[in-house]
């Protein structure tokens, strides 16, 4: 008789499961049921297709470089610019400072012998021309510091013979280091005006 009884029961479950399962099906093909295909889609993917929206937010990947800043612009002659973009002092002792020589004329700009100071050493190698005039000095030590030179005892700093019209040379100078405790020294090259600059670090 248990084991009947048993039997009954099983054949009972058995049937209620059955009829829930379709009971299910029937509700889920009603059109109540979100489509899950549907849904991922709209989890993953923006419907603006990953525009960049009002609010100014887009994809962090496609933010353009930013260019060089400028910490300062001499002006020079006949249409002749600076901008420093850097003054660095190294941990090898010495600083140097970068930047870019600006043609803002029509015309070719021939007279970077102008540039060099009392420096001879390179003048018939480039044409006369490189920045081996430039200094800078140390008010607070009452010091002038002079370009360094390498063992050929030729200047370390650009050499050219001319800036093209409308072009942008890219330049650099290196002095030896002044004490760690002058962080601010005035910049000179001859035809150009004079400019502070701070001292940054590596």
């Amino acid at each position: 008789m248990r084991q009947i009884s048993k039997a009954r029961r099983a054949a009972a479950a058995a049937t209620a499961a059955v009829a829930l399962t379709l009971a299910l099906a029937a509700c889920g093909s009603d059109g109540d049921e979100p489509d899950k295909s549907s849904s991922a889609g709209q989890s993953s993917t923006p419907d603006n297709g990953g525009a960049v929206d009002e609010g100014g937010k887009g994809d962090p990947g496609s933010a353009k470089p930013q260019p060089d800043k400028v910490l300062a612009t001499l002006k020079g002659e006949k249409g002749i610019e600076l901008d420093i973009t850097a003054a660095v002092r190294d941990t090898g002792g010495f600083v140097t400072i970068q930047g870019n020589l600006r043609n803002t004329t029509d015309q070719d700009f021939l007279n970077t012998s102008d540039w060099r100071g009392s420096e001879l050493e390179i003048s018939q190698a480039v044409g006369g021309g490189s920045l081996a005039g430039a200094t800078f000095v140390d008010s607070k030590e009452k010091k002038r510091y002079y370009v360094l030179r390498d063992t050929e005892n030729r200047p370390l700093v650009t050499t050219l013979s001319s800036v093209e019209a409308k072009a942008t040379v890219p330049v650099f100078m290196q002095f030896p280091a002044p004490p760690e405790t002058v962080n601010q020294v005035t910049f000179s090259l001859p035809t150009f005006q004079s400019v502070t600059l701070r001292l940054g670090s590596e």
